[in-house]
């Protein structure tokens, strides 16, 4: 019986690893947008409803983009724009 389990978990764990290609990310922005900081509006997209700056690895945004996001965001914190 568990010999058999074995096998079936063996076997499962083979067809997920042969149909797995590279994974694609959701991009928000195109790699050649420049980032306006002091649109408030697009900045809300990239912070969540906790206030907090979303990842890069999850918006799929440049390292350079960003961080323009990072600035405009904690500059509209400061000026009590985003909350």
């Amino acid at each position: 019986m568990a010999m058999m389990r074995r096998e079936r978990d063996r076997d499962r764990d083979k067809d997920k690893s042969e149909n797995a290609g590279p994974r694609r990310r959701a991009r928000y922005l195109d790699p050649n947008v420049i980032v306006d900081r002091n649109d408030v509006d697009f900045l809300r997209r990239f912070v969540t409803e906790y206030g907090k700056i979303v990842p890069s690895r999850l918006t799929g945004v440049t390292s350079a983009q960003q961080r323009d996001i990072k600035r405009g965001v904690r500059r509209a914190r400061n000026m009590g724009l985003l909350a």
